[in-house]
Order: structure tokens, then sequence, then C-alpha cells
């Protein structure tokens, strides 16, 4: 990603909610959809640098991307360090809730919580046993 390309012309963004570093103070990880990716889902190719914002009671919802008829689902007190989301221009091919994957879709605007998916969460687990099977060094 070309560092001038701006975050208005980023079409998909993933959000991590990283830390709370104070009552009213969050830290988030952002990633942009890497160029040229059309098709995508969690895995670490699909995704660009990340980048760490902040944001507060007053910020959150414009940060994140919430769109306005979501707003009243997610007020700051629900969100939590370690939710993921998926924020932008894109639609969920199946099911809101078993998506086989997401498309680009110019003119959408969604806002989806992925970490709670099945398929999200079995890549987790499989990242991780792979760590482990790997041992300590």
């Amino acid at each position: 990603m070309s560092p001038k390309r701006s975050r208005k012309k980023v079409l998909v963004w993933r959000i991590t909610v990283d830390e709370q570093l104070a009552d009213d103070l969050i830290r988030l990880l952002a990633c942009p959809l890497a160029e040229g990716v059309e098709e995508f889902f969690d895995r670490r190719e699909d995704w660009g640098k990340e980048r760490e914002w902040q944001a507060r009671p007053t910020t959150y919802a414009r940060k994140l991307g919430i769109p306005s008829a979501e707003r009243k689902k997610w007020p700051w007190e629900r969100l939590a360090e370690g939710q993921v989301f998926l924020s932008g221009e894109f639609r969920i091919v199946n099911d809101r809730t078993a998506p086989k994957y997401f498309k680009v879709s110019r003119g959408r605007n969604e806002f989806l919580r992925i970490d709670n998916l099945e398929m999200v969460r079995e890549g987790f687990r499989r990242t991780y046993s792979e760590v482990l099977s790997r041992g300590v060094t």
C-alpha cells in the first residue's frame, strides 16, 4: 500500500480492539485491505500494514466505521479487548453468522464482528496449535 493512500480511499479495514488504556481510551489496531485484494477473509496475506489508532467514547464509532443504523448495537461499553471487526465497503458471501468469505463491494457500508465466527476461531486454533507443535525456542 502506498504511504500516500488515504484512510478515506481504503475500502475495507480489519480493526482489533487491542487494549483499554483508560476508562475513556482504547487502542485499536487497524489493517487496510491489501491493494488488489477483492475477495478476502482473515488470512494474513489479505491485509496491509497494521496501524495503531486511539479512540474515545466520542470518536470510537467513527474510527471503527460503525454505520449509523448499528451504533445502538455497539455502545462504547460493549467494546472489549480482542474483538476483531471488518468495516467498510464489502459484502458477506453466504450468511452473516457463517460467511464463506467477503467481497469488496463499492458503495456498501458494512460492519461485522468476526472474532466470534467459527471459521475465524478455527483459524486461531490452527495457528496456535502450529506454534505449540514447533516448540518454544
